[in-house]
């Protein structure tokens, strides 16, 4: 059974859209150096970890600060399922002698096991409302990351372990890797985005009594927004972990999940392009645009600067100029240059 559309035309542009996306991204390796395609097939990924805390705080309404826990998670069950060994001695040690697995296969398998982590966190900790929800997933991370120098023979601790399973053999074979992994779960996100669970989530966001009020489960909208994050969210650490060829609790940590929340608020939260436009900027400016630019200005100035406090400080300056984020501004004004057009053209047709 097909999800129904609500608004077929936005669905179309927005499709539209998302293939212009594919077919330039597709033609970018071919006009710059293969160091930055490295660092855009990883902004791809980070896309869509920004999309996946985008569906449950920006649609949904509920503040999550344990994303990275779901994306940890998906990393590691991923990376595990190919370094075998490292499971002897627990619970899952019948897996070691196991035949090995395809990297797509072990991607799904470390997204179903965030999902199912996920929907039990959900339970317990959904019917928290504002910040306690937020108080408490924050403190989800730390204990995460806790556990991998608990259980240092399995998750390696703080240096980790390495994969040689990979998403493609070269760095071209990965980037494109990436770029059909982000298409599919920006499609995936157009679904929901233009489907009626869309328009329950946002009924939730804004008006929460009065959802429960008309006899919208608000429970249940919780679990489904923030179950299908967590999946999207581990398929995403997954693809890291073969991207990068190494599991590291850098991924449970909290400085990537104010990275996530940087991005999204950067180019606009609650939209369905917001996340893509802020997680192309933020991982690209903190990776590569500013490198240089901060130890110059490090070294000239003396001062104990870099990229993070750079791109806080645009956080700070976006929030009093564009409040809502780049991507309505660039949104409106696109729509405004389009009907000072659009009579023109008309009047161009009579003619």
């Amino acid at each position: 059974m097909r999800p129904k559309i609500i608004d077929r035309n936005d669905f179309v542009k927005n499709l539209a859209g998302i293939i212009v996306l594919a077919i330039a991204a597709a033609v970018v390796p071919f006009f710059v150096p293969e160091a930055l395609v490295w660092i855009l097939g990883m902004a791809f990924l980070f896309i869509i970890l920004a999309v996946s805390w985008n569906l449950v705080t920006g649609y949904a309404g509920q503040v999550n600060l344990g994303l990275t826990v779901f994306v940890g998670l998906g990393a590691y069950t991923s990376a595990l399922l190919h370094v075998r060994e490292r499971l002897a001695g627990t619970p899952f040690e019948f897996l070691v002698d196991s035949p090995p697995i395809p990297v797509p296969l072990s991607m799904l398998v470390g997204g179903i096991v965030a999902a199912l982590v996920g929907l039990g966190i959900g339970v317990i900790t959904l019917r928290l409302k504002g910040w306690y929800l937020a108080l408490v997933t924050a403190v989800l991370p730390i204990a995460f990351v806790q556990s991998t120098y608990v259980w240092k023979d399995v998750f390696g601790g703080e240096e980790g372990f390495t994969v040689t399973a990979a998403l493609g053999a070269t760095t071209l074979e990965k980037y494109y890797a990436s770029l059909v992994l982000m298409v599919v779960f920006l499609v995936l996100m157009l679904f929901i985005a233009s489907s009626k669970l869309s328009l329950r989530l946002k009924a939730l966001r804004e008006e929460p009594e009065l959802a429960e009020a008309v006899g919208l489960d608000t429970v249940k909208l919780k679990l489904i927004a923030f179950t299908i994050s967590s999946f999207i969210a581990g398929v995403g650490g997954s693809a890291i972990v073969h991207y990068r060829l190494v599991a590291n609790n850098d991924l449970y940590d909290i400085p990537l999940m104010l990275l996530i929340i940087l991005a999204v608020v950067i180019g606009g939260i609650g939209t369905f392009w917001g996340p893509v436009l802020g997680g192309l900027l933020t991982y690209t400016l903190k990776f590569w645009w500013l490198k240089v630019f901060v130890f110059d200005l490090a070294v000239s100035t003396g001062l104990p600067i870099n990229d993070d406090i750079i791109l806080y400080a645009l956080l700070i300056v976006l929030a009093m100029v564009a409040p809502r984020g780049l991507w309505p501004i660039i949104s409106e004004r696109v729509s405004r240059i389009y009907l000072a057009l659009a009579p023109r053209q008309r009047v161009g047709n009579r003619v």
